[in-house]
């Protein structure tokens, strides 16, 4: 964190979420911002500056700012919490009362979010935030790989698809450690890319050519639609799938138990394997904003961070 950075005076609710908002919390914290936290009664975090409390507890008539979960928050206000014993759910008749200029911070949109006529900084859509968390994302790809298949990545076949800033970066890795790498795209710029970086690109709509001979199928598209289910179906037992995706999914849990599929569900890995570095890119982004807000005199921008 920049030395030069300073929340003093600011008051922030950190709502719910998993060991990257705790990070959050703590380098909002150490920039001498007032932190409200909630959902973290299983932490000590006594420190000067932390305050725990409940969703009503909350002073919202004072906050400059609310960090949501990067999950979002789900339906009827529910926000996921790995710190709580009890279930944290927000009053969106309470969001009221929150000042004009308070900043509403989430990881990805949801529906209950976006119905807040609020504005809201989805902070993974910002390009600087989502390349570089893509890296933990892949790290934590290599990881389910080497814990939960018997052969070797290198000379085995895996499909990632979706060429955008998480798939091409657990691509990239991939092919790093010697993989045959096919990347599913429906985008002629994308192709072009996978076959200059000496992968094979492969049309989303001939997935049934090539996925029942994959060793794993990695999905960073967020749509059902995609992927019929005959194509699905023609997969073999033996490949494993990774979900990448926070959103709609190529195959749920259900469907691939049902089906006998080998199926992980892993959207907020980057929480899972190094919720520091996450965090530390969370942190940076929304204490950045929030400075650059200051000195544009509270004034709203839709630019990157």
């Amino acid at each position: 964190m920049r030395e030069t950075s300073s929340l003093n005076g600011y008051d922030i609710a950190i709502v719910g979420g998993d060991a990257r908002q705790k990070e959050i919390a703590h380098h909002c914290q150490l920039c001498g911002a007032n932190v409200y936290l909630v959902g973290f009664d299983q932490l000590a975090m006594t420190e000067p500056g932390f305050t725990k409390l409940d969703c009503d507890e909350v002073p919202y008539e004072e906050l400059d700012a609310i960090v949501f979960p990067v999950s979002g928050v789900g339906e009827e206000g529910a926000v996921r919490s790995s710190f709580s014993s009890k279930s944290v759910t927000l009053n969106r008749d309470r969001l009221i009362e929150l000042p004009e200029s308070c900043l509403l911070f989430s990881g990805i949109k949801t529906t209950w979010l976006e119905s807040l006529q609020r504005k809201v900084i989805y902070l993974l859509d910002k390009d600087e935030i989502a390349i570089q968390n893509s890296i933990p994302t892949a790290e934590g790809v290599l990881w389910l790989l080497l814990q939960h298949t018997d052969h070797t990545i290198h000379g085995a076949t895996m499909l990632v698809t979706g060429f955008g800033r998480v798939g091409m970066t657990v691509a990239r890795t991939l092919k790093a450690l010697g993989a045959n790498v096919i990347c599913g795209t429906a985008s002629s710029s994308e192709k072009a890319r996978i076959v200059e970086m000496g992968m094979k690109p492969l049309d989303l709509r001939n997935l049934g050519d090539r996925l029942p001979h994959c060793d794993a199928w990695i999905n960073t598209i967020p749509s059902e639609k995609v992927f019929p289910q005959d194509v699905i179906n023609s997969m073999s037992r033996n490949c494993l799938i990774i979900e990448l995706a926070s959103g709609p999914k190529a195959i749920d849990q259900q469907k691939a138990d049902l089906l006998g599929f080998r199926y992980i569900d892993a959207p907020s890995l980057p929480g899972l394997i190094a919720p520091k570095t996450a965090g530390l890119i969370l942190a940076s982004s929304i204490i950045k904003r929030m400075n650059d807000r200051e000195k544009n005199g509270h004034q709203e921008d839709d630019h990157d961070l």
